[in-house]
């Protein structure tokens, strides 16, 4: 098998749309959603929580719809495709899963240093590459409101898992 084609050489690459320039705001959101899954992959191979570990698995796959919807390729194949767009059900999954680490937290009336475990302070680091991610996907122009949703509550949620985690695993947070 060959990892290339060279037909990306010239600064061009493929999406369902056709051959466009790489400097294309809907690359630029589909290189941020990768960088992102690699990171969220990266952190979830530290988190010791099963629950956590399978709630990153669902939001990993929620990533690579986001990124076939963006491209095209959705539309495209999406009649011979088990793959759907996201939809209001993957809102409400996050907004639950937010509410659920939520209780767990005391609350909030301090800015939080992002310091503490490992596992959390990469889950922190998922956290801002999710909020460039949505600039980006905002910036793309071809994002569903769904879509845009998910991946704004996605940051919400890395944030309370960033807490969450740092608290499971004997880390006090500190205050700026």
């Amino acid at each position: 098998m060959k990892y290339y084609s060279g037909t990306g050489d010239s600064g061009h690459t493929s999406i369902a749309g056709g051959r466009v320039s790489k400097n294309n705001p809907i690359i630029n959101a589909l290189g941020d959603l990768d960088e992102l899954s690699a990171f969220i992959g990266n952190a979830n191979s530290q988190i010791k929580d099963e629950n956590i570990n399978d709630l990153i698995k669902k939001i990993e796959a929620a990533l690579y719809r986001i990124s076939a919807e963006l491209s095209g390729y959705l539309k495209a194949i999406k009649p011979n495709s088990d793959i759907k767009p996201i939809s209001d059900a993957d809102v409400t999954f996050l907004e639950e899963a937010i509410e659920l680490y939520t209780k767990k937290l005391n609350d909030l009336t301090k800015f939080v240093r992002p310091s503490g475990s490992y596992a959390a302070t990469l889950i922190n680091i998922c956290r801002a590459v999710t909020r460039r991610t949505e600039r980006s996907i905002v910036e793309s122009g071809v994002a569903s409101e769904p879509m845009l949703r998910y991946i704004n509550r996605l940051s919400s949620l890395l944030f309370v898992l960033f807490r969450y985690i740092n608290i499971a695993e004997g880390f006090e947070e500190e205050y700026f």
